[in-house]
């Protein structure tokens, strides 16, 4: 156990425990080979949901296909405080297969967090029976296909994949990039702009249809274990009831999404930046220099001291109890959580000297593994623009939070 810790009941100390235990048992044996590419987290995935119980309710997916109740739920949790302890547990996951491999939760996060929960949140009944229990179960892999070749910050002014209605289907047509799990994805949320009224709708796509196709996965930076690629569409006949929700009426879907996204963020940032700290922490104490531990040196202190009060600030981010979910609230999460990541594994390299540069001590892998966390899901500068937008022209106050009984 770490020197610091959240507060935590009995109940969710066993959840917290159930989660660490199994990923150190079963995925970090796999990392070396996630990382190499030698083989893909899908496996891996679709265990862990089965093993877990991740999928809610198997039976009640099987009969619903996870369409929601009349009060609202998601599930069939009623009451408030089994809502509460399904959010503890969906964020302690997060969390304990980030401090192990953050590319793997990036998989999984999209295919069943954006591709999934989208699909539960917004589509039809039909659309919901039909397609999320798989990808719930980890049978299908999913993408959300938003970012284009010449559109990234600037997703919805600039997108050119169009979609033109052609009696009772759409002709789907333009190019996606940058797509977490899109080598191997089996279904696409795809968001087009239609071709007669500019209005932005996202359709469901599968990947067998004539005209998809998929680029190989790119060579990347860090986030190896999680594929990235192109998605193309050209001429795909989208049957007219794949429209999601035929016709999403929350035109703000698309940024609530993005909302969600941004708060997961936060949370693998935090993940790898604690784990990072604890490397480093236990290294600082053990590594002699001088006759003594490097961590009897005020130099090397002041660092571990600065990397602790980066994670202690995070940690009340990452288990708010309340939050809103808001926009502004997201991205001031993504803004300084991520940023930490960075900040903190940079730190954990420079403890470690020459060992924190070579892949045995993790370290290095978790700082390449961090950066894209500050350039996925809008880079540092869209975070700053919107929440200066949110509080310049939108008289946004300063918000204030129940902690989720953190130290």
């Amino acid at each position: 156990m770490a020197v610091y810790d959240v507060q935590l009941s009995e109940m969710e100390c066993g959840i917290r425990d159930q989660f660490r235990k199994y990923m150190e048992n079963e995925l970090k044996p796999l990392t070396e080979q996630l990382e190499s590419q030698e083989i893909l987290p899908f496996p891996f995935i679709k265990k862990m949901v089965a093993d877990l119980g991740l999928a809610p309710d198997a039976d009640w997916l099987e009969e619903t296909g996870g369409v929601k109740r009349g009060n609202g739920s998601a599930g069939p949790a009623d009451d408030e405080e089994t809502r509460q302890i399904v959010a503890f547990a969906g964020n302690q996951l997060t969390i304990e297969i980030s401090r192990i491999n953050p590319g793997v939760c990036s998989s999984w996060g999209v295919s069943v967090g954006l591709c999934a929960g989208n699909i539960r949140k917004h589509g039809t009944p039909e659309q919901i029976q039909k397609y999320v229990p798989s990808l719930s179960r980890g049978d299908k892999i999913g993408c959300w296909c938003l970012t284009e070749p010449g559109a990234g910050s600037d997703a919805f002014a600039s997108m050119r994949t169009t979609a033109k209605k052609d009696g009772d289907s759409y002709i789907l047509n333009g190019s996606k990039t940058f797509i977490t799990n899109g080598p191997y994805g089996e279904l696409f949320l795809v968001y087009a702009k239609d071709a007669d009224s500019g209005a932005i709708q996202a359709y469901i796509v599968e990947r067998e249809w004539e005209g998809v196709s998929t680029g190989e996965p790119f060579h990347k930076m860090g986030m190896k274990s999680s594929p990235t690629g192109e998605v193309f569409f050209d001429d795909v006949k989208v049957p007219a009831d794949n429209l999601l929700g035929l016709g999403v009426k929350d035109r703000d879907h698309v940024r609530k999404s993005l909302a969600g996204e941004r708060l997961g963020i936060a949370t693998i940032s935090y993940a790898l930046a604690e784990k990072a700290f604890e490397i480093a922490l236990e290294y600082a104490k053990t590594r002699e220099q001088g006759g003594q531990p490097i961590s009897n040196y005020q130099l090397v202190q002041e660092r571990l001291v600065r990397m602790y009060v980066d994670i202690s600030n995070s940690r009340r981010i990452v288990y708010n109890k309340q939050h809103t979910g808001s926009v502004i609230d997201a991205c001031a999460a993504k803004l300084y959580v991520a940023e930490v990541g960075s900040r903190v594994t940079q730190q954990a390299i420079h403890i470690l000297g020459g060992y924190g540069y070579i892949a045995e001590y993790e370290v290095e892998r978790l700082a390449r593994d961090a950066k894209l966390l500050e350039l996925g899901g809008g880079t540092t500068e869209i975070q700053i623009l919107t929440i200066a937008r949110h509080l310049l022209n939108e008289n946004v106050g300063v918000q204030t939070f129940e902690m989720h009984r953190v130290s």
